[in-house]
């Protein structure tokens, strides 16, 4: 069974290369884009997409907090 998502996600990221001035920091988020295949079950409390499957091999598995996690929608699923 293969089902393949696109997830929207907030990722934790630097601010800045090197010293700043506190009134230049980014209030936005660092909003992530991700397409993969769902792998349920894998690890508690996150989602976690692979990018590529071989027989029971997998590669770029990618593990992202729920809490962080803005939308998911399923593009492709496959019984």
């Amino acid at each position: 069974m293969a089902t393949v998502v696109h997830m929207v996600w907030h990722d934790a990221h630097s601010l800045a290369s090197s010293w700043i001035e506190l009134s230049d920091i980014d209030v936005e988020p660092a909003v992530v884009e991700s397409v993969g295949f769902l792998l349920v079950g894998v690890k508690p409390n996150h989602i976690v997409l692979a990018q590529s499957f071989t027989g029971d091999e997998c590669d770029h598995i990618l593990a992202v907090p729920v809490e962080m996690v803005r939308s998911m929608q399923v593009l492709f699923h496959n019984v």
